[in-house]
């Protein structure tokens, strides 16, 4: 396909370029502790970040209308995507020892933050993978007053997801799943003639834009998207059948990773990568992207 938005077929190269080197300057100049160190240390930049967007919105710039948190961002979930790797990281930090109480305060704060954006593909993805982490690896889950705690998290998880996200969609003409609806409807459309080439670096929002209210029939509830939530959408728009065949190979790799828990925070944190991606997809941005390409090289490792 011809490129129709050359700025964002630029800005797509310049976040892959320096993700790329990002992730190699990373892995092949650090040893693992220093690695240890430099993940802590992006925790607390996230943090730092994440009070900075809680100042920002409440001095009343870039508020969303349903005041998610989001700070300078576009979007609450890319700053929920920046979040959520470190409270992972900085959770399982804290698992691993759980009577070391001073680890506690990071992963909380992150995890407060997190609520904040409301962004329920963060929250639930997090939980999900935590969950996961604390029943295969934790000595906590052996003590009873911590099942019940797990089971109740896991009821009012469910609970927040149905109020904010399905039952909006029943009662009103508006909702996040409305309009991914509208998005994925229009993302298989153009898919039937660009499956093998995909529309090519960084033009979906273009191609979205110019053909979704032809798809639906009439006018959807947003024009702007940017990125097709789905994360085989964004691979196969973005490199064609070739970035399908890679995204089922990262599948491969993190799966076979966490099995063999070679290094297994890091594997299951590219699985939430994977899993929040089947619902949003805004990768390529360049912090996201580097911290996607670091922790899926990372999970790789011994």
């Amino acid at each position: 396909m011809p490129i129709i938005n050359q700025t964002d077929f630029l800005r797509h190269g310049k976040f892959l370029f320096f993700a790329l080197i990002f992730s190699f300057v990373f892995l092949e100049s650090l040893n693992t502790k220093e690695r240890a160190k430099a993940l802590t240390l992006g925790a607390f930049g996230a943090l730092t970040f994440g009070l900075f967007s809680v100042i920002y919105n409440l001095l009343g710039y870039n508020v969303a209308f349903d005041h998610r948190l989001l700070g300078p961002l576009d979007a609450a979930v890319y700053l929920a995507f920046y979040l959520a790797p470190f409270f992972i990281y900085s959770s399982i930090d804290y698992l691993k020892n759980p009577k070391n109480l001073k680890k506690l305060w990071l992963p909380l704060s992150l995890g407060i933050l997190l609520l904040l954006t409301r962004s329920m593909g963060a929250v639930g993805g997090s939980f999900v993978i935590l969950a996961f982490y604390v029943l295969k690896n934790s000595p906590l889950f052996k003590k009873k007053n911590f099942k019940i705690a797990l089971i109740t998290a896991s009821v009012l998880l469910i609970a927040l997801i149905f109020y904010t996200k399905i039952l909006p969609t029943l009662t009103t003409e508006y909702s996040s799943l409305d309009e991914r609806g509208e998005i994925w409807k229009t993302s298989a459309y153009l898919l039937e003639e660009n499956f093998l080439f995909g529309l090519g670096f960084g033009q979906f929002q273009q191609y979205y834009e110019e053909n979704v209210a032809q798809v639906l029939g009439h006018e959807p509830l947003d024009y702007y998207v940017l990125q097709p939530h789905n994360i085989f959408f964004l691979f196969l728009f973005q490199y064609g059948i070739l970035g399908l065949l890679f995204l089922t190979y990262i599948i491969y790799t993190v799966i076979k990773n966490i099995l063999e828990q070679k290094n297994l925070t890091a594997a299951l944190i590219a699985a939430y990568f994977l899993l929040h991606g089947l619902i949003d997809t805004p990768f390529f941005k360049n912090d996201l992207l580097i911290l996607l390409i670091t922790f899926f090289e990372l999970s790789k490792e011994d």
